[in-house]
């Protein structure tokens, strides 16, 4: 019974601690969270105030020169080379090379004071025709130094030769004593001559790296695969490198040519040609300028230039529609590279046959044998155009064109003293012209007053009658018709790089 007692009174005693102690814990976990959270949105808000910087972390590597904020302070007056060096070695605190084939006694005059180390000796290299390597704290100076260069080029020439004009007197330019004026004679010549050997990429090259490499220096070319070695003085390497970055620059620029021919056959109030003050105007309205300023060589041909837009060029073509009905040959697109020559035929080639006889006379009372064979002569009847743009420093496009136009008039049968054909020869109309004309990228250049007369033949009969066999002859007739058409070349330019 006693141990009952003492058994019910322990549990009262546990049960009495855990009702008054149990709110105790809870409150104060409460109170924590309570607290921690208003801690965060402290620093929360702070960090928004910018009160809290931000983190930084620390580079990892941070390379270090000798040259940071090394400042020496000397004077020399016509000291040798050898000695200078060795002053701005023991300033500097680096430890100095000098190679035997440089010049030591190269007489140097200077005054630093709390000058930056590289920037005097720079200035001392540049006097002596020397250069420097500095690896850790060892400053090596060297006068000659060997350096490759990668030059990639397209292994490709063009050339172009156009001679316009010739005598125009000629009838009268032999001044003989049975006829003729003595004396008299003109002659009108364009002549653009484009030689293969200028456009020889590498010939070029090799002759650019000739002229600027010391009688100490050697270099070897490769053209196969475009590198260039050259072992020279440290100031002939650098300006054979500026000639070759400017080479480079300069070649890998190209001219997007898109060419738009046009021909337009002109009707009776346009008899003269396309009124070019009415194209211009037109223009004018669009809000462009179409400059037309240029006559070119023969036949009264005109070149223009003016920004090109959607709006200016259909004002060109409408514009040029007043003056007759306008007919698209052609439209050529190509690149160009900047310095090298391309060019655009449009037109169908007519093939003419030359008949040549050789006779072998025979040997022996043998009788003589001929052998008879056909050379194949084509004509272009249509339009050539050869076009050389090079791009100018300032963004401008030089560009040199030269259209030629040639039309078959008639054909002339050539027979030998037997009645029999030997050859055929076309009579042709040729209207050609050349200019070098100064255009913005961007441009449209224009090109007009090419002018052809084209006799048409075309067969009127009466119907059914006209049909009949050997009757048909005489409800036929043959009208010829003269018509005037004049050729106009739009090319548009655009670089790019």
């Amino acid at each position: 019974m006693a141990h009952i007692v003492s058994i019910i009174l322990l549990l009262l005693l546990v049960t009495g601690c855990s009702n008054h102690t149990a709110p105790e814990v809870k409150k104060s976990k409460s109170t924590k969270i309570k607290s921690a959270s208003e801690e965060i949105e402290a620093f929360a808000q702070s960090n928004k105030k910018g009160s809290v910087p931000p983190i930084t972390l620390p580079s990892i590597y941070q390379e270090i020169s000798v040259f940071d904020e090394q400042k020496i302070t000397f004077s020399a007056n016509e000291a040798k080379f050898s000695k200078v060096m060795y002053q701005i070695s023991e300033q500097s605190g680096l430890n100095l090379i000098i190679d035997k084939d440089v010049d030591v006694n190269t007489p140097i005059t200077i005054s630093v004071k709390g000058a930056p180390l590289k920037d005097v000796l720079d200035i001392v290299m540049n006097i002596s025709g020397g250069y420097y390597k500095l690896t850790g704290n060892i400053l090596h100076i060297k006068q000659f130094e060997q350096k490759n260069f990668i030059i990639p080029y397209v292994h490709t020439t063009s050339s172009f030769k156009t001679e316009l004009g010739g005598d125009t007197l000629s009838s009268a330019s032999g001044g003989g004593s049975s006829g003729g004026s003595k004396g008299l004679k003109g002659e009108f010549k364009l002549n653009f001559n484009n030689p293969e050997e200028i456009n020889n990429f590498y010939e070029q090259l090799e002759k650019n790296v000739a002229s600027l490499i010391s009688a100490d220096g050697k270099y070897t070319l490769n053209k196969f695969s475009g590198t260039l070695n050259v072992y020279d003085r440290k100031k002939n390497i650098d300006a054979i490198e500026d000639v070759i970055n400017k080479i480079k620059k300069q070649s890998n620029r190209q001219v997007l040519i898109e060419a738009k021919i046009l021909e337009v056959i002109l009707n009776d109030s346009h008899a003269l040609g396309v009124n070019w003050d009415v194209v211009t105007n037109s223009v004018f309205q669009t809000g462009d300028q179409l400059n037309i300023g240029q006559t070119l060589g023969l036949g009264g041909a005109v070149a223009g230039t003016m920004s090109y837009s959607t709006k200016s060029f259909s004002a060109v073509i409408d514009a040029l529609d007043t003056s007759g009905d306008v007919n698209t040959l052609s439209n050529p697109s190509i690149s160009v590279l900047s310095g090298q020559s391309a060019m655009i035929s449009s037109g169908k080639l007519v093939p003419f046959w030359e008949k040549e006889v050789q006779i072998t006379q025979g040997t022996g009372g043998s009788a003589s044998t001929s052998e008879v064979t056909y050379t194949r002569r084509d004509v272009l009847d249509g339009v050539t155009m050869g076009v050389t743009p090079t791009i100018m420093e300032n963004g401008r496009i030089m560009l040199n064109v030269v259209p030629i136009t040639s039309s078959i008039e008639e054909v002339v049968d050539y027979k030998d003293e037997n009645g029999v054909s030997v050859a055929t020869a076309p009579i042709l109309n040729i209207k050609e012209a050349g200019t070098t004309i100064y255009a913005q990228d961007n441009n449209l250049v224009l090109i007009g007053g090419l002018i052809n007369n084209t006799i048409s033949k075309q067969e009127e009969k009466i119907p059914l009658l006209g049909d009949l066999p050997y009757l048909g002859a005489f409800f036929t007739k043959t009208v010829n018709s003269d018509e005037k058409r004049e050729l106009v070349i739009l090319i548009r330019l655009k670089i790019v790089e």
